[in-house]
């Protein structure tokens, strides 16, 4: 956005004639339309159904991707990744979301043996370009509903000093059937704020098992780390020193400076790195006191003072884990001179007040917002200090940031203004049917949205309602709290939302408190590129490449026509022209499933040595960045009532199901490769499969010596596959020496094809299944060796049956012909629907299953109609009490909504 000089006032001036009445001077808010690869990076949002889930569970997202100036929905991406990451840092799982209009959802279901601290991490392909700060971390607990048989395997903690004053902590490890007896196989890491270090167990005359480590004395905590024989990793946090606070001081300028009243942040952190209350005052080196502090419930706050540079100041604090003790702090030593650099709120009206010790006479304010430039102001300081004044109108809501640039042009201070506009708020009218509700009740529920104006707006809605007692309310991140405030800010924001609710009369306080002392510093504008890779945006599924030359000698100026070949439940075909550099891009329809394989042919492609290599961009993930925190994994109330409310539920369940046996389905999958028609064909046929080797697993065991699959599998599956070897070369795989057939793609392989398999690489392999004997076998055996006599033909026999990425098959080994790409791509993870029983008094009673769901409903793509209105409905499960219903929403235009609204069912 161009920016506009705007004159500066003396003081006299602004309060006559403000800056903001003159109407000649205002430029548009509206960013200045910009070639897309202009376009600055994508905001992505996953509003989630909970911040913790039980194994077995189905984490349920809807993604929200935005433009970060205008917060518009994006036109940019038409596809996010979504990654789910375990606590020791691994991918567990990965989706393609579908995004239209920017919006789109999806889910993860939950294995009953995952525990944890799991990442949910969430990028588009374009937003690669701006480094990490630009993809969306959110971090679950996850917790088992097992009893946990290893709740003391480290006790006994003693702490002393060594006659070298060192911190010493020993302890004990109860070792029995959890960990691996042989104490040399037994690593314990021991890790600390900033340190770590790994320490060896030894057994002492007692046969018991002891460690020990010195640390350094200044710790609050340590963690100890192992594994047990499952390699199942353990881990306990040890508090060394529960009165620990660090407490950190923050001038408004960056520094104390002489003479002037300096406005100084403070945040208090506990050994957790949570924020603690804290009251106190502030001293001189005299013993004098200057003010009083006390912060908000988070740690934070701020107070002003003029500092002397010829003292020195310190604050003594007092706060709920020392009420016997003061503990001091010193503040930072007073600079004699400087410029101090001043924002604050004035009712509808943002101040500026500016003093300084230099002698300079012109100065400048740059305001800009998300990276955009919106006002450059100049102005001339008279005895060295100004005073201004703008309309806070003129600013979106979000964070402003002004920057105090100096006579040469350098930037002498910046300062972050939280700006709270209701120009920018999205109005929702929510009603129910009816207000008091029994269990398993219809609810039907009307909304309606409109802007600041009251006009109606069209919007897209989710609708989610959950039990009181397991959501965190104010601790639960928010669509409007992310795009508006943590999208912004690196590093995490304790209960996010407490800044944007209209109970909370301080909450501009709070956020003034915030930005003072988390602000600047990790401010994540302006946004720029981060990577030596261009990164093009995807707006659909895309498949881009390059048509060259096979040597780079030759040069050709011919026009490339290209044709694209998908094959999943039907074969699609697409025409594309490469550009004059070669490269091509293709655009595909919309599909769900794995993989789909693709095979792109040159449809003039040269002959001899002008023959053209077709090759398919393969752009780099990101880097896993797992920021691991001790005390993140804690169980508080509403885990634990997570936990007994879905213990209960699977007590009933099985009850129910023993009574009558019958099991009820509580999902759809709309789509999934393993509900594919050839493979239902495939195991009503033989079998299912008894042992199931995934091709990713084959994969990372693969070695740069490596020859192919069965390579692969003679040295990591011997005890599932027996590869025997002949002399001639050939190559059998089998299953416990016995009979066995060979299967790809569902198809039995004809004798004259076992020795291709041998070379299979292991990259086109979707998952190999071993189906031990196999129904049908005796018919199966005759269609594959058709010559043999029926009289010796096995009764028995087993079916290794691979399966390739895209159904590629054997030819997926071959050398590409020239002028051809025979590959595969992802696809878009499958949609799962959510659970919608149909209470409606016609279901029979060995059916009736106890509904004690705590996520009652969740619906995350709602669309308003012209005029703004929009509705849903859903029966209550059999659980009573306090629920709520939390509905977010985003307009076309980028306005945003989170309501929460309560409600309750009564037996």
């Amino acid at each position: 956005m161009s920016m506009t000089k705007i004159p500066f006032f003396w003081i006299k001036w602004v309060l006559l004639i403000p800056i903001w009445a003159c109407s000649n001077i205002l430029i548009s808010q509206n960013p200045t339309p910009q070639p897309e690869l202009a376009k600055g990076p994508e905001k992505i949002y996953l509003q989630l159904t909970s911040k913790e889930y039980t194994a077995n569970e189905t984490i349920w997202f809807k993604a929200i991707v935005v433009e970060s100036q205008t917060h518009q929905p994006s036109s940019i991406s038409g596809v996010l990744n979504v990654d789910f990451i375990g606590p020791n840092g691994k991918l567990v799982a990965h989706k393609l979301i579908r995004l239209k209009h920017g919006m789109g959802h999806g889910h993860f279901d939950l294995k009953p043996n995952q525990k944890g601290r799991f990442l949910i991490r969430a990028y588009t392909q374009w937003n690669q370009n701006f480094g990490a700060d630009f993809i969306y971390h959110q971090y679950l607990n996850i917790y088992s509903l097992q009893d946990d048989a290893v709740h003391e395997w480290a006790d006994e903690i003693r702490t002393v000093e060594n006659i070298d004053g060192q911190l010493v902590i020993s302890g004990k490890l109860n070792l029995n059937r959890e960990l691996d007896l042989n104490p040399s196989k037994t690593k314990l890491h021991v890790q600390w704020d900033k340190g770590k270090a790994e320490v060896a167990v030894t057994k002492d005359e007692a046969n018991e098992y002891q460690w020990q480590v010195a640390v350094p004395n200044n710790i609050s905590w340590i963690e100890l780390k192992t594994t047990n024989r499952d390699q199942k990793e353990l881990s306990k946090t040890i508090v060394l020193d529960q009165q620990h606070m660090d407490f950190q001081f923050f001038p408004e300028g960056g520094k104390l400076i002489h003479g002037f009243q300096n406005k100084i942040g403070f945040k208090a952190l506990g050994f957790d790195g949570k924020g603690r209350p804290i009251e106190g005052q502030i001293f001189d080196n005299q013993g004098n006191k200057i003010t009083n502090i006390r912060s908000n419930g988070l740690g934070m706050g701020y107070f002003y003072m003029v500092p002397d540079r010829a003292k020195s100041y310190h604050a003594k604090i007092k706060h709920q884990g020392s009420p016997d003790h003061d503990l001091n702090y010193g503040l930072p030593l007073v600079s004699p001179s400087g410029t101090l650099f001043a924002v604050h709120r004035l009712q509808d009206k943002i101040g500026f007040q500016i003093a300084s010790h230099t002698s300079m006479k012109k100065i400048a304010i740059k305001a800009s917002c998300r990276g955009a430039d919106y006002y450059l102001i100049e102005g001339e300081l008279k005895d060295g200090s100004l005073k201004a004044e703008m309309q806070s109108e003129m600013f979106p809501e979000g964070i402003i940031v002004f920057t105090l640039i100096g006579e040469n042009g350098e930037p002498i201070a910046e300062r972050l203004h939280y700006n709270e506009s209701n120009e920018d708020d999205l109005s929702v009218k929510v009603n129910m049917d009816q207000s008091n509700f029994t269990r398993r009740d219809p609810v039907h529920l009307d909304f309606q949205f409109s802007n600041s104006q009251g006009d109606p707006i069209q919007g897209n809605a989710s609708i989610l309602v959950i039990k009181s007692d397991q959501w965190r309310g104010l601790d639960q991140r928010s669509i409007y709290s992310y795009f508006n405030l943590e999208s912004e800010l690196r590093g995490p924001i304790e209960r996010p939302s407490q800044y944007f609710d209209q109970n909370n009369p301080k909450r501009l306080e709070d956020m003034e408190a915030l930005l003072l002392t988390q602000g600047w510093r990790n401010y994540k504008y302006p946004a720029r590129r981060d990577s030596n890779t261009f990164f093009w945006p995807e707006p659909g599924l895309t498949v881009r490449g390059k048509a060259l030359p096979f040597s780079p000698k030759v040069k050709s100026d011919k026009v490339v026509d290209l044709t694209l070949a998908s094959f999943a439940r039907e074969t699609k075909l697409y025409t594309e022209t490469a550009d004059s550099t070669g490269v091509f891009q293709f655009v595909l329809d919309d599909t769900y499933g794995n993989d789909m394989r693709i095979l792109i042919t040159a449809l003039n492609a040269q002959k001899g040595k002008n023959k053209l290599k077709i090759s398919h961009n393969k752009y780099p993930k990101p880097e896993i960045e797992y920021k691991h925190d001790p005390f993140a994994f804690n169980l508080d109330t509403i885990a634990k009532t997570r936990i007994d409310n879905q213990k209960e539920m699977e007590r009933l369940e099985m009850v129910f199901d023993s009574l009558y046996g019958v099991t009820q389905l509580d999902e759809v999958i709309v789509e999934d490769i393993r509900l594919k028609p050839e493979r239902k064909e495939l195991y009503n046929r033989y079998g299912t499969p008894d042992v199931v080797i995934s091709g990713d697993s084959l994969v990372k065991k693969e070695k740069d010596w490596s020859y192919g699959l069965y390579s692969v599998l003679m040295f990591n599956y011997r005890d599932q596959v027996i590869i025997e070897q002949f002399a001639d070369g050939f190559m059998l795989a089998h299953v416990r020496g016995e009979p066995t057939l060979l299967m790809v793609d569902s198809q039995l392989l004809q004798k004259e094809q076992y020795q291709h398999v041998s070379r299979m690489p292991p990259g086109i392999i979707e998952d190999i299944e071993i189906i031990q004997h196999a129904r049908s076998f005796r018919s199966s055996y005759l269609e594959v060796f058709p010559d043999t006599n029926p009289m010796f033909v096995p009764a028995f026999g087993h079916i290794i049956s691979v399966f390739t990425k895209g159904g590629v098959g054997l030819q997926g080994m071959d050398r590409p012909i020239p002028g051809t790409l025979d590959t595969t791509i992802k696809v878009f993870s499958p949609v799962k629907e959510f659970y919608r029983p149909q209470y409606d008094g016609s279901m029979p009673t060995n059916e009736q299953k106890p509904d004690l769901r705590s996520l009652v409903h969740w619906n995350p793509l709602i669309e308003t109609d012209q005029e703004g209105t929009g509705s849903d409905s859903f029966y209550l499960g059999d659980a009573p009490g306090e629920y709520v219903l939390i509905l977010e929403a985003i307009s076309n235009e980028g306005l945003l909504v989170h309501k929460q609204q309560t409600f309750t069912v009564s037996d």
